[in-house]
């Protein structure tokens, strides 16, 4: 959990860095009316689903939440819609069925309800409802895998006609457990959607996840280009090391992922993000298929470190760079501080220590007056 912040007067350059950057992922949350408004629609959906006449009635649905709302990652996009991703296991054997057999039955019943048919589009391995509101809901068909056993699940996939391995809610279970906390483990049929955390209750892991997924959509201007967020979710996880601020999770993380890409670079391969907790799942795989994708994330992430590197380090421009780097919250969030340091210069709680540098009121130190104008005087 994100430690709490000391008054501005008292913290170090690297709590005031941690500071600025709880405030940068304040503003990338889902606001608290957006996140009750996706968590009425995912309730409906999960009734639709469940009712008379729908195909999954009888096949035992379990329909649960994946992505940024599970993991506690939401990062407002740059523009667009947010996206909402769903799972919706059947208990069937799916050697039984046609790959595609359960995306398509899916999609040809949401088209008959009167709300989602003009909603509705069918992509390479979900259902897509896109809401008016800046909304679109992605919900996955997929069967258990007895074979694999656990969480593990089977997926459907348009482009192979064919069913991939994955394991959405165990990779939930690895982050949390990554992020040191403790997860609950829920056993209803239909999972509720985690309640919305605020940022001083996220880990430093889950805020380092929002920054690089901020820095991912405002770096890579084509989409094709730019890093899918489970691959920065996962190597994040994979390096953090247990920093207890975001500026050192992000140092940590930064340093391992440059150095697996370099032991790789020396092979002539790139690197393999699986999935922690489903093997048989490559979450880098779209590189094979488009490696001028996966060189642009190498220098990118390259690029990061080194501009990374000089943010820690202080100076004259670190304000300017992490609004390069983050958009406009940086500017928000140094608005805000600007206001606090103006309401304790007038309160009269900032003094000058002996070393020139502004502190709290203490005995032995100077107080500063209020910075008031009188005119021309």
């Amino acid at each position: 959990m994100a430690t709490a912040e000391k008054p501005i007067w008292f913290q170090s350059s690297r709590e005031q860095l941690d500071a600025l950057l709880l405030e940068v992922c304040d503003g990338l949350q889902l606001r608290p009316s957006r996140h009750e408004l996706a968590v009425e629609r995912y309730g409906t959906v999960n009734e639709i689903l469940e009712k008379a006449g729908s195909p999954f009635r009888f096949l035992r649905p379990r329909i649960f939440p994946q992505g940024s709302m599970a993991l506690g990652t939401t990062c407002k996009p740059v523009e667009g819609p947010h996206d909402l991703d769903f799972v919706l296991q059947i208990d069937a054997p799916h050697w039984r069925w046609h790959p595609l057999a359960g995306l398509s039955a899916l999609y040809e019943f949401l088209s008959s309800n009167e709300t989602y048919r003009k909603m509705i589009s069918l992509k390479n391995r979900v259902v897509r409802l896109t809401y008016a509101d800046e909304f679109y809901m992605d919900i996955l068909p997929a069967y258990t895998d007895l074979s694999s056993g656990g969480t593990c699940i089977l997926v459907p996939d348009r482009a192979r006609v064919s069913l991939c391995p994955s394991n959405p809610e165990g990779f939930i279970l690895w982050f949390r457990n990554r992020c040191l906390t403790r997860t609950r483990r829920v056993m209803e049929k239909a999972k509720p959607v985690p309640a919305q955390e605020a940022v001083h209750e996220k880990e430093p892991l889950q805020l380092a996840v929002q920054l690089l997924k901020r820095w991912r959509d405002l770096a890579f201007a084509e989409e094709c280009l730019a890093p899918i967020s489970v691959v920065l979710t996962t190597l994040a996880g994979m390096y953090y090391a247990g920093e207890e601020s975001v500026s050192e999770a992000m140092t940590t993380i930064l340093s391992g992922i440059v150095n697996a890409i370099a032991l790789e670079d020396l092979q002539g391969k790139r690197i393999v993000v699986r999935n922690p907790s489903n093997l048989l799942e490559d979450f880098g795989e779209r590189w094979d298929a488009n490696p001028q994708a996966y060189n642009a994330f190498k220098a990118g992430i390259r690029r990061l470190q080194k501009e990374w590197t000089v943010i820690v380090a202080g100076g004259r421009e670190t304000d300017k760079e992490l609004e390069r780097l983050f958009g406009e919250y940086v500017r928000t969030a140094l608005v805000k501080r600007a206001q606090r340091l103006q309401e304790a210069r007038k309160a009269g709680a900032l003094a000058v220590g002996s070393t020139g540098a502004i502190t709290g009121l203490a005995s032995g130190v100077a107080r500063i007056r209020p910075n008031v104008f009188h005119g021309d005087a």
